[in-house]
């Protein structure tokens, strides 16, 4: 809601009509590198503190009594969002090592220690709404990527990864541990993360990213220890944890092997089958920087059910990754255009992946053997690499080369992409990219047989509060790789985009964020294909009540579409009270509709989180003089009995009788020990196909 940074959509331009000029273009940019400001100087205008070496034992309990922690440099002058200011509640920063684990104390002032609020207990949920610290660190101090440790004070956990290709991967996760003490003026937490868990350089003297940041909830608080107000979340604006010797750190390969016996039992729709399965995974260190993964036959049937949705679309619906194999490195694949989608493969026999840096290139090398599926299904082997390579202080080039050779053909794509800061405030992006298919259906007749291009290229400005991007599409008419997520060929135009957003204190409203799209994209015969004008306003007011309102237009040859959206939002200022209606109505293809959508999260008890969603859409066909009326209910929650056994629900229920109803059971009744137990039924308008899937699974 309060967050008005948002990914500005992307533009493209041609290779075959423009190849010459981004090549020039892109010298330019190299030659413009010196303007670029040099962070990695030692005296750089960013905050510092110096880690100690923790030569006693070590206690983690939220009491700073090791005799280390007194020499430490303690780090404050946090900096709250809103208003730009340091704050009354100060926090303090220590950092200490030995040759096994990285140890972070912050120590949080508070007048109110009553009042703080901490009531997510289970790992790997969000922790918005509690009062909780977030540590950032950048181990290779690459400005790029970065792993997250977040906790509250209760010791709950959650941790996260970003990439140098900007993406951000929720599904990777480590063992590192934590304890709080809260006293009558503040709290204190310790963490302590093992080396073995984060990638980096086994060297002396090294210098890390590191930024921590503190919300408080009750007061809609969060502070930053080293702050941009433009971009107060990105790494190239952290600061500095130096005296780091880690040449003598314990190297630990993390083996870890798992091998899992699975039942599934389908029924329903006329068929009954009884699957078993067997399968094993296994992944390791190389080096302190580098990871491998190996897999053969995996089976994700443990894995949550994809939302449903009723949307009125023109293009295939992207679905994230979950599967927790392709995730590990998945933050590298962000580019303009996704030329990689893992979800793209089904039914896998046998993987591998490598993933990890050297020197100053990050890299993800995958090899799947097994379907991929895009429409119809095709059967083979998939090679995909990209590496992203850093240039001068924050900009890089990036790389990436795709080979899939099926029984029914090839799909082959090779792709340059750059990312260049001209200035602090200005960058300039690039990609152009090459696709060869020759793909065959199964009775041996052509689907696709040729090589086609597509082009990107954008010049983007931020500096608070303007946000602004100027950009171009090229995407040739048949540049649609196999394993990739294009969701348009065929097109060629510029798009520009602007928005306005400010936060505040004082003044009627506390935070204002106003957006404005135009795009014209044409087809290769000069015909336009879309032409779009997209506006919105959003107002956040003291009293934790917003209000939204959007307009769009959206020529889509030969539709006129059109829609206009008004949202209401209450409690703002609670993450498990939040509610929101939204009401649109507008016209798409000659079918006139209204929309009402409502959604609420609820915390009925500390371990039951509930999230809720109503959409119901009326719709007036014009041509076919027809009216009807198309809903969906969404009712997703998890409870955990214990700390070793949960049990994860989504129930999704349409028009029609349609539903996609998922309940996933798991327990570790061992240590390192896994059985889950998972129910589907799916029903798309026809007979309801069920399935009952038991799984086993070992940790060595």
């Amino acid at each position: 809601m309060n967050d008005n940074r948002h990914t500005p959509p992307c533009c493209h331009l041609g290779m075959k009509k423009c190849t010459n000029s981004l090549w020039i273009f892109l010298l330019c940019c190299l030659l413009a590198a010196p303007i670029i400001s040099a962070h990695d100087d030692p005296n750089a205008n960013v905050p510092s503190i110096r880690a100690v070496r923790a030569d006693s034992p070590v206690t983690l309990d939220g009491v700073l009594d090791e005799p280390f922690w007194q020499e430490a440099d303690a780090g404050t002058g946090f900096i709250e969002k809103r208003s730009q200011k340091p704050v009354k509640d100060q926090t303090f920063i220590r950092a200490a090592y030995n040759d096994e684990y990285l140890f972070i104390a912050v120590e949080c002032m508070d007048e109110a220690v009553e009042e703080i609020v901490a009531v997510e207990r289970r790992d790997d949920r969000v922790l918005r709404g509690d009062d909780h610290i977030e540590v950032h660190l950048d181990p290779f101090h690459d400005h790029r990527s970065e792993y997250v440790f977040s906790t509250n004070t209760v010791g709950t956990r959650l941790d996260s990864k970003t990439g140098a290709g900007g993406g951000s991967n929720t599904g990777w996760s480590a063992d590192w541990e934590t304890a709080c003490k809260i006293y009558e003026d503040r709290w204190i937490v310790e963490i302590q993360i093992p080396f073995s868990a984060v990638n980096y350089f086994r060297r002396g003297d090294q210098t890390w990213g590191l930024n921590v940041f503190r919300e408080l909830p009750r007061l809609e608080s969060l502070t930053a220890w080293s702050f941009d107000r433009t971009d107060y979340t990105s790494v190239r604006h952290f600061g500095h944890l130096t005296g780091l010797n880690l040449d003598k750190t314990s190297f630990d390969r993390n083996w870890e092997w798992e091998p899992y016996v699975s039942t599934r039992y389908d029924f329903g729709g006329g068929d009954e089958e009884l699957v078993t399965e067997t399968g094993i995974d296994v992944s390791f260190r190389l080096t302190p920087s580098i990871t491998t993964a190996w897999t053969l036959n995996p089976d994700f049937g443990e894995v949550e059910s994809d939302a449903d949705t009723i949307e009125l679309r023109d293009t295939e619906r992207f679905l994230p990754e979950q599967r927790p194999f392709f995730r590990e490195g998945e933050e590298l694949f962000g580019m303009p255009h996704m030329l990689y989608h893992s979800r793209r493969f089904t039914d896998i026999d046998t993987a591998l992946k490598t993933t990890g840096k050297v020197g100053k290139t990050n890299f993800n090398f995958l090899d799947v053997y097994g379907d991929a599926t895009r429409g119809d299904s095709f059967y083979g082997n998939s090679t995909v690499f990209r590496a992203v390579q850093e240039l001068g202080e924050k900009s890089s080039v990036g790389y990436f080369v795709s080979n899939s050779d099926f029984d029914e053909g090839h799909s082959r794509v090779g792709s340059l992409d750059s990312l260049f800061y001209l200035t602090d405030n200005l960058t300039w992006q690039f990609q152009g990219s090459v696709a060869d298919d020759q793909i065959d259906d199964k009775d041996g007749l052509e689907l696709k047989n040729s090589t086609d291009y597509l082009g990107f290229t954008s010049v983007d400005y931020r500096n608070y509060p303007w946000i602004m991007s100027l950009s171009y599409d090229a995407v040739g008419e048949e540049f649609d790789p196999l394993l990739g997520y294009v969701p348009r060929s065929n097109i060629f135009g510029p798009t520009a985009w602007i928005q306005y957003g400010i936060e505040q204190d004082t003044g009627w409203y506390k935070f204002h964020s106003s957006t404005f799209q135009a795009q014209l994209y044409e087809r290769e015969n000069g015909e336009t294909f879309i032409r779009d004008f997209q506006g919105s306003t959003e107002f956040e007011f003291h009293n934790n009540i917003a209000i939204q309102y959007s307009l769009d237009e959206e020529y889509r040859n030969p539709y006129d579409n059109w829609r206009g959206r008004l949202g209401f939002f209450i409690f703002t200022n609670d993450f498990w009270k939040v509610t929101d209606f939204f009401w649109s109505t507008g016209e798409y293809e000659e079918i006139e509709f209204q929309e009402f959508i409502f959604s609420r999260r609820i915390k009925l008890h500390e371990r039951l989180p509930i999230r809720y969603t109503c959409t119901v859409r009326l719709e007036d066909d014009i041509p076919q003089d027809k009216e009807r009326t198309v809903w969906l209910n969404q009712v997703i929650f998890d409870y955990h009995f214990t700390e070793d056994m949960w049990l994860k629900t989504s129930i999704q229920n349409q028009d029609h009788s349609k539903h996609n109803i998922s309940v996933i059971y798991g327990w570790e009744f061992i240590k390192n020990a896994d059985w889950y137990l998972v129910y589907n039924s799916v029903n798309k308008g026809e007979d309801t196909e069920q399935s009952v899937f038991t799984k086993v699974a070992y940790r060595f």
